[in-house]
């Protein structure tokens, strides 16, 4: 799942450290910096900082959480950032979730599937008591329906569903016909509450794609009435409904006293769209959310504060890279040329990833050693992380036509808004610099930078990658497969045979052993490609009001948006305001 952030959290720690499942930790840490309104520290050593904010919950017992921008977009099929999915994890259900301890449990299923022998038929047993919030109960027929629709020419995730019998013929047949749901054979209706999947080959990921939001049960009715609108008017089997939307500005979410785990113990969800980290603070402080990203000079401050019981952090399943397209025409970094590869491994080596993580950031992330962060399934933790080295570096712009960056064409690195984001990018560009070679800037609003790299348009780009479910095949596969070019994941348009049959290859291999190394080689190849300036793993970190309960996040979980936490036990203690 793309993020709209650098990892806005986390302290650094030794990649082999985390663990799974996630905790959440306290802890202190003393840094003056500004962005908060403080009264002035003793010298007393070991004195607390005293920080003036409101511990007061909203009366009408809502959890209040702030946006830095709008959700793209809200139908299950479209839904490929953790903006998107924040919301819409809380209007949609799919067959199966996870615990705390990230292990697979049934949700809209009765039962864990029963699997062939083979490993290519699932038989699925739904619940009989779930509605959808128009009043309809959920059934088979729907589950059908609503995974067919990731065959339709507008889906974003076809790649989830290409592994069914029939779905490869459904995708292209779809391209001409525009079926909003394309027949897909593989996928069959046994009874009301019975549901077949039948794959064309044992894949023992896939499983973990019915567990995500893109395959969450969608009601037929609706969107055949309001077609592409479902995108603004969701409906769903979700602990909250959606009941006000005003674009770029607040999304309101109401709780769905039917929803079949027990009724929400909030009485609604709020956002709010502030793109300014420092309003946000400011909001929160004014006791107007209950929840706030730490982004930079939050995390030292409160941590060494009298509020220092409302920081959170826990690992993150995630990377933060600088991808190059590979496709883009006219840019040196593109294509496969020795020149090419020597100028992105120049870029590599050029940039300072510890001052990153340590300095900058505050200590929230470290360097990355790969593509696999701690805590998936494949990581390599014998790899040694990425490290800056400037002589290198000049030498690799030399070997590749450039000496001193002379004659070399500028490309401009293109971010969005959020977080950190465009003070990491200075930095980039500032380290670059150090070595001959200059880029630009280009900061553009969430929407229309998601927009943009799935068509391909910038020659170098931002972005990061969140677990949806914890195996190496969904980010191997999503990112850097042929297939899945351009808004299915792989916005760096890189393609590599002998990648692409390792990835494949590990789906039909049902031994986890030569499964894991088929995905590590696969791993090692690419980054022998430099697709990617690879960056940061960390962790995340939020600021929460002492009075919140049962915000249980795991590593898959992005900051305030809380994609993969159990939000109809989340409550408000009214009695304990910190």
């Amino acid at each position: 799942m793309l993020s709209d952030m650098i990892l806005s959290s986390g302290r650094r720690r030794d990649p082999n450290s985390l663990s799974l499942p996630a905790i959440i930790f306290t802890a202190g840490l003393a840094l003056m910096i500004s962005g908060c309104t403080a009264k002035p520290s003793s010298s007393v050593p070991g004195e607390k900082l005293q920080i003036n904010s409101i511990s007061a919950p909203s009366p009408e017992n809502i959890f209040r959480i702030p946006l830095m921008t709008n959700p793209p977009d809200l139908d299950p099929i479209l839904v490929s950032d953790t903006t998107s999915s924040g919301v819409a994890t809380k209007l949609f259900t799919s067959l199966f979730d996870y615990t705390p301890d990230l292990e697979l449990e049934p949700c809209l299923a009765k039962e864990m599937p029963t699997i062939s022998e083979d490993g290519r038929v699932y038989d699925i047993q739904l619940r009989d008591d779930v509605r959808f919030t128009n009043g309809r109960t959920v059934t088979a027929a729907d589950m059908k329906y609503s995974i067919q629709r990731l065959a339709s020419i507008r889906s974003k995730r076809t790649n989830l569903v290409e592994k069914i019998v029939g779905a490869k013929e459904a995708i292209a047949g779809a391209s001409k016909s525009q079926e909003v749901s394309p027949e897909i054979p593989g996928i069959e209706v046994l009874g009301d509450h019975s549901l077949r999947i039948t794959l064309i080959e044992s894949s023992p990921p896939f499983i973990n794609k019915l567990a995500m939001v893109n395959t969450a049960a969608v009601p037929r009715e609706v969107i055949e009435e309001i077609g592409d609108k479902f995108s603004r008017n969701p409906v769903g089997s979700g602990p909250f409904t959606l009941t006000e939307w005003k674009e770029g500005i607040s999304l309101k979410l109401t709780a769905n006293q039917d929803y079949f785990e027990g009724a929400p113990k909030l009485a609604g969800i709020h956002y709010r769209v502030i793109p300014e980290p420092l309003a946000q603070l400011e909001e929160y402080k004014a006791g107007n959310f209950d929840i706030l990203a730490a982004t930079q000079g939050v995390y030292p401050k409160w941590k060494n504060s009298n509020r220092a019981n409302e920081v959170r952090f826990w690992p993150s399943l995630a990377v933060q890279y600088y991808g190059f397209n590979l496709k883009k025409e006219g840019s040196p970094y593109a294509g496969y040329s020795d020149s090419a590869r020597k100028l992105r491994e120049a870029i590599n080596l050029a940039v300072d990833r510890k001052f990153l993580g340590e300095v900058l950031l505050e200590g929230r992330s470290y360097p990355a050693n790969g593509i696999l962060p701690p805590g998936i399934f494949g990581h390599n933790s014998e790899r040694p992380a990425f490290t800056q080295d400037v002589e290198k570096a000049k030498a690799l712009l030399a070997e590749a036509g450039y000496p001193n960056g002379e004659g070399l064409p500028p490309v401009d690195l293109w971010f969005n808004t959020q977080g950190d984001n465009s003070k990491i990018a200075q930095a980039v560009q500032a380290d670059l610099k150090k070595v001959g070679i200059e880029i630009g800037l280009k900061m553009l609003d969430w929407a229309a930078f998601i927009e943009a790299t799935d068509a391909g348009e910038p020659p170098f780009f931002r972005l990061g990658w969140v677990a949806s479910y914890p195996d190496a095949e969904y980010f191997l596969a999503s990112l850097f497969h042929t297939k899945n070019q351009g808004s299915q994941g792989n916005v760096s348009f890189y393609s590599n045979p002998e990648v692409d049959k390792l990835i494949d290859d590990s789906y039909a291999e049902t031994d986890p052993a030569k499964r894991v190394e088929l995905l590590k080689q696969a791993e090692s190849r690419i980054i022998a490609d430099s697709p990617w300036l690879f960056l940061l793993f960390g962790q995340e970190t939020v600021l929460l009001k002492p009075y919140v309960r049962n915000y249980n996040p795991t590593g898959m979980c992005d900051d305030v948006q809380g994609n993969y936490i159990r939000w109809h036990l989340v409550e408000i203690d009214a009695g304990n305001q910190g």
